[in-house]
C-alpha cells in the first residue's frame, strides 16, 4: 500500500484524488443538489428508508445511523486501480493527526414546502436536535460536539431561508420539556427557536449543547470527528406516534424529558442573548487580486478556506499541512491534475497547490484542527 500510494502521490504532484463518501439519514430530505434526495419515496430511499443528504469530505469517521451500514462516511481515496480508505492510507503515510482531523460535510438540506401547525409554509430544515455526546448508563458522557458552518453561494435555492439557532428570548427549560413532549404531534419544538435569515458567505460557530435546527441551504459543516446527537423534534410537519423512535433518538439511554433538559442541552449558550454576536460573522478575506480571491469560512478551533479563481488565471497557495478539498463548481487543473464532475474530492500533501481555471471556479479546503481561541 505505501508503494502504492508514494507512487500515486509523486505522479500526481502531491495530489490524491477521492470517491465521495455519501452519508444517507432518515432525520431529512435534501434539495437533490447532491443527490437524489428531496422525498422519502421510492427511488430516493435506501433499503433502509433512509435519504442520500450529506457528502463527508475527506473522512476518517463513521457514520453512526440507527440502522448502521459498515463504512458509510468514511472516505476512499483513488490509488490507481485500486480504493483505499483515507484512515488505512493515513495510518501507514501519517498525513495528518488523526486527533486534530475534523469531520466536514456538505450538508443538503430541504424537500418539498410544507404546511406547519403553526401557520407557516417552507422547506423542512433538519429536525431541532443537539449534540452533546453519547449516554452511557443514563448520563450524558459527552465531550459534545462542536460544529460550525458555511454558507456557499448558490443559484440553485432562490427561496428567502430560514436558520434556527438557540432558543427565543424568554424561552425557558420548561417550555422546551413541555414541547419535547409534543414530540411527532405537532411542530411546537421549532416555535421555541430564534430564526435567523440565511446570507451566503456567513460562517457560524455552534458551541455543543445548542438545541438549533439548521435551515433548508447547502451548508459546509465542519465539526469534531464524532456523530452523535439528540432529536428534540420531529420532522417538519411530518406526525408520527412511534414510541421506539423517541426512545432511541430523543432520550437515547437519558431518562426523561427532564434529564434531557438538565443534561443534553447547554442552556448557558442555548440560552444566549448575545448568540448572534458571539457565533455569526462573515468570511476573512486573507488576499485578493485580478485573479479572484482567497478567504477564510472557518474560525476558532477549525481551519477552512475558500478559493475563487477566474476562468484563465493561475495562482499557487503554498501549504506546509495537508488539505481536503472539494471543488464546489466550476473546471481546471490543480497541480496539473483535472478537477471537474470527475474528480472533485482531494487531499493535498504538497508545500504548493498550483491551480489553473478553466472556467470560474471555486474550492472549499480544510485542515486540522488548531488551538485557537474562539474568535
Amino acid at each position: 500500500m505505501r508503494r502504492d500510494i508514494e507512487a500515486i502521490v509523486s505522479q500526481q504532484r502531491g495530489i490524491i484524488f477521492a470517491t465521495p463518501a455519501i452519508v444517507h439519514r432518515e432525520q431529512y430530505s435534501g434539495r437533490d443538489i447532491i443527490a437524489k434526495n428531496s422525498a422519502f419515496a421510492s427511488g430516493y430511499t435506501d433499503g433502509r428508508g433512509y435519504v442520500p443528504v450529506e457528502w463527508w469530505i475527506m473522512s476518517i469517521t463513521e457514520a453512526e445511523n440507527a440502522k448502521k451500514k459498515d463504512g458509510e462516511g468514511l472516505t476512499m481515496l483513488q490509488v490507481g486501480k485500486q480504493q483505499v480508505s483515507l484512515q488505512a492510507a493515513n495510518e501507514e503515510m501519517h498525513f495528518f493527526n488523526p486527533a486534530r482531523w475534523p469531520l466536514t460535510k456538505i450538508l443538503d438540506i430541504g424537500g418539498e414546502p410544507r404546511e406547519t401547525s403553526f401557520g407557516s409554509r417552507e422547506v423542512p430544515p433538519i429536525p431541532p436536535h443537539v449534540h452533546s455526546g453519547n449516554v452511557i448508563d443514563g448520563k450524558m458522557t459527552g465531550p459534545g460536539k462542536l460544529e460550525a458552518y458555511f454558507f456557499p453561494p448558490t443559484e440553485k435555492i432562490r427561496d428567502t431561508v430560514i436558520t434556527r439557532l438557540g432558543v427565543k428570548k424568554g424561552v425557558t427549560k420548561d417550555d422546551v420539556k413541555q414541547r419535547l413532549t409534543r414530540f411527532g404531534k405537532d411542530d411546537s419544538m421549532y416555535e421555541l427557536l430564534q430564526e435567523y435569515v440565511v446570507r451566503p458567505y456567513d460562517c457560524w460557530t455552534i458551541p455543543a449543547g445548542t438545541l438549533h435546527a439548521p435551515g433548508p441551504w447547502v451548508t459546509v459543516e465542519i465539526q469534531l470527528p464524532q456523530d452523535d446527537f439528540n432529536l428534540a423534534g420531529w420532522r417538519l410537519a411530518e406526525r408520527t406516534s412511534d414510541r421506539e423512535l423517541y426512545e432511541t433518538m430523543v432520550l437515547r439511554g437519558l431518562k426523561d424529558e427532564e434529564e434531557f433538559a438538565a443534561q443534553a442541552i447547554n442552556w448557558e449558550t442555548t440560552s444566549d442573548n448575545d448568540f448572534e454576536k458571539n457565533n455569526r460573522r462573515t468570511i476573512e478575506v486573507l488576499a485578493q487580486g485580478a485573479w479572484g480571491r482567497r478567504y477564510r469560512i472557518f474560525f476558532g478551533t477549525f481551519y477552512g478556506e475558500g478559493w475563487e479563481i477566474k476562468a484563465g488565471h493561475e495562482i499557487t497557495f503554498e501549504k506546509r499541512r495537508a488539505v481536503g478539498g472539494v471543488l464546489w463548481e466550476g473546471s481546471g487543473l490543480i497541480n496539473g491534475n483535472h478537477l471537474g464532475t470527475a474528480q472533485r474530492e482531494f487531499l493535498s500533501v504538497a508545500h504548493n497547490i498550483h491551480i489553473a481555471a478553466e472556467r470560474d471556479l471555486t474550492i472549499f479546503t480544510v485542515e486540522e484542527m488548531r488551538d485557537e481561541r474562539h474568535h
